[in-house]
């Protein structure tokens, strides 16, 4: 009796044990060195609300939204809001550094990423992104610099040190004498007798053969999904799947590394066209790399954002409780695309001998007509002009200095000097239809100009929107001439309509949520650092890159369990 009892118990006790072990945070760590290959998928810049604003979009979960697993924290050396220089040196090395540096700690010290450390077991190693490949994200995987906008030194790291980089900027391999920065060498050229396969394009994907590959599909950075060129430039996905193609082509294993560059720049830009869509451009790229883990059965695929970017909130003051995500289902390019176009098809006034007022520009009338391709008609015994602008007419009585538009009289549209008549640009475009953004050049007032077009004609194409007089007002009130003024401008309307708020056009500092999927996935249940991440996957891969990362995943396992 006494026997059959602890034989019971002893089968009990064996049953709770096998069960307990098999719940997520209550069993020690995976076996080390389990893990043959490693994709590690950083959607920058991405935080939970894009994720619920691609999920509204889409109108189904993503689909590595089911293996969802912790957070992670994102602070950096010397604030506690990182770039992603500094987010990208944690996550590769395992150190904290201050933003800007680029797998440099704040000593001055150099440490090995995690892939210096798959190479070095032999494993085969990669590099994909949307930006410049030398960008900072996969910069901190392979080079070491105190400055990330040290690109061209940057890229004097990547040949040799990495199998299969894929992703813009040829312009920092190529050398000066052929339209590059480098000085003197042409990376190129190396890469091709290192024996990488060298590409350009789309249509070269099918041709790479070899078990290195160099892949530069535009000069600069590639552009926001939703605007790219399809029949050129390959998408992340088709990068992704000729990365892994490539890669696993080597018996002793990978570690690749795939950046959504640009979901971080849609951020920046407060742009929620162009951030759904390159989330949606990033969950194919992660459907790759699941399909081969599911199939491989030795892969790990870890997806998470290096720092939140923008502060985007689902929902604004003026909705209420209410969000108009749908709307953006009709638009056909990002609000670059938009700024593009405007300026484009807009007819530039030089404004350089303008008179300014009260900050409005004013040019004399038969300047603006004779651009504007326009008719003027002075009538001398009445002391007026009649002006045909755009196929609009009005009258300028030089008397009272008022302007007649059918039954309507204006004032302050312009003013009389020594026989001159100069207009205001902004309000007599308004007139006629059109509209004035005034583009600037600090410190450079000769090439002030404005930019005469129909907003309505050129951007609700775009964007599937009716736009508003305040939409108008808005996008005429910023610098043209800027770089990015109109275009965020431009992201701020879209989101409006979208009822979509932001809190920063810069990164923010919350935690980010982390994904996994495969060969030890449940190590990164819970709160981890972003320091943490690069230990456990040494430890998994069994790369060994740090001496004390068996005791750190059984603290790790500790702090989980109790």
């Amino acid at each position: 009796m006494l026997q059959r009892f602890i034989r019971k118990t002893a089968a009990l006790l064996m049953s709770l044990v096998i069960l307990l072990g098999s719940l997520p945070g209550t069993a020690g760590a995976e076996a080390k060195g389990r893990a043959k290959n490693v994709i590690l998928l950083i959607p920058d810049g991405m935080g939970i609300s894009y994720m619920t604003a691609a999920r509204i979009f889409k109108g189904e979960e993503l689909s590595f939204e089911r293996y969802v697993k912790g957070l992670m924290k994102t602070y950096s050396a010397d604030t506690n809001i990182t770039d992603s220089a500094a987010a990208g040196t944690a996550m590769a090395t395992g150190y904290k550094t201050n933003n800007g540096m680029i797998s440099v700690t704040p000593e001055g010290k150099q440490p090995s990423s995690i892939l210096d450390a798959a190479r070095e077991k032999g494993k085969g190693t990669g590099l994909v992104a949307t930006s410049r490949i030398t960008h900072a994200t996969p910069a901190v995987f392979t080079a070491h610099d105190p400055s990330r906008g040290n690109e061209v030194a940057i890229a004097l790291d990547y040949i040799g040190n990495v199998d299969v980089i894929l992703g813009g900027g040829r312009d920092m391999f190529l050398p000066q004498k052929d339209g590059g920065n480098q000085p003197e060498r042409d990376l190129i050229a190396e890469a091709k007798d290192q024996g990488y396969d060298y590409i350009t394009s789309r249509s070269d994907l099918n041709r790479v053969t070899g078990d290195k590959v160099l892949g530069l599909f535009d000069m600069s950075d590639l552009k926001y999904d939703i605007d790219r060129d399809q029949a050129n430039v390959p998408s992340l996905a088709e990068m992704t799947g000729l990365a892994v193609d490539v890669l696993s082509r080597n018996d002793q294993g990978f570690f690749l590394m795939v950046e959504g560059s640009q979901i971080d720049w849609a951020g920046h830009a407060n742009d929620p066209v162009a951030l759904i869509h390159d989330v949606l451009a990033f969950e194919e790229a992660v459907n790759v790399a699941l399909e081969f883990a599911k199939k491989d059965g030795n892969t790990l695929v870890v997806i998470v954002g290096d720092h939140e970017t923008g502060g985007i909130n689902i929902g604004n003051t003026a909705g209420g409780y209410k969000e108009n995500i749908a709307v953006l289902k009709k638009a056909k390019g990002s609000a670059n695309a938009v700024r593009d176009a405007l300026k484009k098809q807009a007819v530039q006034l030089p404004l350089g001998s303008a008179k300014q007022v009260d900050g409005r520009y004013y040019m004399p009338v038969r300047e603006w007509v004779r651009e504007l391709k326009g008719e003027l008609v002075y009538d001398e015994a009445a002391s007026s002009v009649q002006v045909s602008v755009n196929g609009t007419a009005f009258a300028m009585n030089l008397l009272n200095e008022t302007i007649v538009q059918g039954e309507e009289t204006e004032e302050g549209i312009y003013f009389l000097e020594e026989g001159t008549a100069y207009i205001d640009v902004q309000k007599a475009a308004t007139m006629i239809g059109l509209q004035a953004g005034i583009g600037t050049v600090e410190g450079e007032p000769g090439k002030t100009k404005a930019y005469i077009v129909d907003i309505r004609k050129v951007m609700e194409p775009i964007v599937g929107l009716e736009l508003t007089e305040s939409d108008l007002q808005w996008l005429t009130s910023v610098n043209w001439e800027s770089g990015s003024a109109l275009s965020n401008e431009v992201g701020t309307v879209i989101s409006a309509h979208a009822l979509i708020s932001w809190g920063s056009r810069h990164h923010t500092g919350e935690e980010v949520p982390l994904y996994a999927y495969g060969i030890g996935s449940d190590e990164f249940v819970g709160l981890i650092d972003n320091t943490d991440l690069p230990r456990i996957l040494s430890y998994l891969m069994g790369v060994e890159h740090f001496s004390d990362e068996t005791e750190f995943m059984q603290k790790l396992e500790n702090r989980r369990n109790h």
